[in-house]
């Protein structure tokens, strides 16, 4: 019997696991299912080892050089610093010294999700991705007396509600104005007064202008020239004829205000930018041996295409001088190339516009670990003239540090289509990623390594 338990105790005994239980959750399970393994392999030095050494523990390195096991709620947390603590465990290797990896402990507090300033917190941004500035200027002085100083650009930009309501309110007010000026010119001229109302030999300034209902359509019918065909004006009272000549001029520069507000809202460059679409993410993985740090653009239009179209990116991150002074935003310029062109592009179907990381590039010591904990956020700027109304038109976007995904590559989507003859896009794979192999390393680090491991050409 005590053999027997003995036996029992031996097989359900569960098997050593290289990395402690306490760094085996189900939030790291989950995160270790949904990364990449990384293609560099660690040694005892550094980057160095033998071909062997590769072979035989590639397995046990590639799992432990995952990124960090963080999970949604560790990344909305309060303290950012305590949802991630980096804890050095070691790995054994079969026959060798044990590699120190370091790995970020999970943080299992409670989640914050229901905290509306954790969240605004979490989703930070300077521009929407529908290209709306994220800005509000407080403590302007006389900032609605400089708002009706330039009225035109405030009813463009007003919403359309309030620009139709202004168009409304102006030739209603307008008729109404007008209209108590008609009726007072007839009460002073005596048009109203009981003895001339009905006298067939009184010549009034306005024919057939009796009440104040009667001057209110008369004024409608001067400012369109509608009427004058039951009340009209006479050579009476020279002020009306006066008058009527000034209403005729306000009714007509009323109605080209208004026009104009309209059409320039109906024409003006945001609407053509409708229909131009970016991805929803920006993906990192390598390029001809280089990171590049990517994404797509495409015009949906087939026939009225962007002329001269320009990309530009921006990066916003607090940076501090060598002073101590810290610079809140800091903007600092990406350099965008388009296949082996530079900034200008051709939208004729969609393309992916790539930043390569290179040394003069601003997330040149960015790692997979280092972008779950890194702040920052890539504004782009797409501008071009619209080749049928010659006006030029802007679409903005930006992308956040958790809308870049490390070790990702865009599906293609635009193939030949033999039936039709003609180049075919699948817009439903717009937003489409796939995994490929990536270096969790930053592209400093690749540098590095790519240096001392590849065979010096001669």
């Amino acid at each position: 019997m005590p053999e027997r338990n003995m036996d029992l105790d031996r097989t359900s005994s569960p098997p050593p696991s290289k990395l402690p239980p306490s760094a085996i959750t189900p939030s790291a399970q989950a995160t270790h299912r949904a990364k990449r393994p990384n293609e560099l392999l660690l040694s005892n030095n550094g980057y160095g080892g033998s071909d062997d050494d590769r072979r035989n523990h590639g397995t046990d390195q590639r799992d432990a050089l995952l990124l960090s096991p963080l999970s949604d709620e560790a990344l909305l947390s309060a303290d950012p610093d305590a949802a991630a603590a980096n804890v050095e465990y070691p790995v054994q290797a079969n026959g060798h010294q044990p590699v120190v990896i370091p790995v970020a402990k999970h943080n299992t507090r409670k989640s914050h999700l229901t905290s509306p300033s954790i969240y605004r917190k979490a989703k930070r941004r300077a521009l929407y991705k529908n290209g709306e500035c994220n800005i509000v200027l407080a403590n302007v002085s006389k900032l609605r007396r400089r708002y009706m100083q330039d009225l035109f650009t405030t009813l463009v930009d007003a919403r359309w509600r309030w620009t139709l309501c202004v168009f409304v309110m102006s030739f209603l007010l307008s008729w109404l104005a007008f209209g108590i000026i008609w009726y007072l010119i007839a009460f002073t001229h005596g048009d109203l007064s009981p003895e001339n109302i009905d006298n067939p030999l009184w010549s009034p300034c306005v024919i057939n202008m009796k009440t104040f209902m009667a001057s209110f359509l008369f004024s409608v019918e001067t400012q369109h020239t509608t009427g004058f065909g039951y009340r009209m004006v006479t050579e009476e009272c020279h002020e009306a004829i006066v008058f009527f000549c000034f209403q005729s001029i306000a009714g007509l520069m009323i109605q080209a205000f208004m026009v104009g507000i309209v059409f320039s809202k109906m024409s003006r460059p945001k609407q053509r930018s409708q229909t131009i679409m970016f991805s929803k993410n920006a993906v990192i993985c390598r390029r001809d041996g280089q990171l590049c740090f990517m994404f797509r653009v495409g015009d949906m239009r087939e026939k009225s295409h962007l002329i001269g179209t320009t990309i530009q990116t921006r990066l916003i991150r607090s940076r501090v001088t060598p002073e101590g002074e810290t610079l809140s935003p800091h903007v600092t310029y990406l350099k965008i190339s388009i296949d082996d062109n530079d900034e200008r592009v051709f939208l004729m179907w969609p393309t992916i516009a790539v930043h390569i990381i290179d040394q003069d590039s601003p997330l040149y010591g960015l790692s997979a670990a280092d972008l779950l904990n890194e702040k920052f956020e890539v504004i782009v700027i797409l501008e071009g003239t619209t080749e049928s109304t010659g006006q030029t038109t802007q679409a903005r976007t930006s992308y956040l540090a958790s809308e870049v995904l490390w070790g990702h590559r865009f599906r293609p989507l635009v193939k030949y289509c033999k039936t039709k003859l003609m180049y075919e896009v699948d817009y439903s794979q717009f937003h489409d990623v796939c995994n490929v192999d990536t270096p969790l390393c930053s592209a400093k680090d690749l540098e590095t390594y790519l240096m001392i491991n590849e065979p010096k050409v001669i």
